[in-house]
């Protein structure tokens, strides 16, 4: 099972890697208080905050299993595969929109943060 869970998450980031995520993040953040949202790149952006979440439970040493550890990994994991709804085709007109489960509507509350 260890190796499954190893073939699920990203690699691990360094340093230089986290701090240029956070740089993106803080600059998407700038932008969008400047209301210039359609500067940023909204993927990217989602992206560059899963790994900061990534790095919060390994360095935070959060379980992924329980507690707030569960949390951090489902929103890093939504962050991860978020695409830009332009990019992205459409959903099914017959497909129900997924829920926020059990993150209590935090995964809604994030998506929210992208949309322009």
């Amino acid at each position: 099972m260890a190796s499954e869970e190893t073939q699920n998450k990203p690699t691990e980031q360094s340093s230089s890697e986290l701090l240029a995520s956070a740089k993106l993040v803080a600059d998407a953040a700038q932008s969008t208080l400047r209301n210039e949202s359609d500067k940023v790149d909204k993927t990217k952006v989602a992206d560059a905050a899963g790994d900061l979440l990534d790095a919060a439970g390994k360095y935070g040493k959060l379980d992924g299993q329980q507690g707030i550890g569960q949390y951090v990994d489902k929103a890093a994991d939504y962050l991860h595969q978020y695409q830009d709804k332009a990019a992205a085709p459409s959903q099914p007109a017959d497909s129900k929109p997924e829920e926020g489960g059990g993150l209590g509507g935090l995964a809604s509350l994030a998506g929210g943060f992208f949309k322009k």
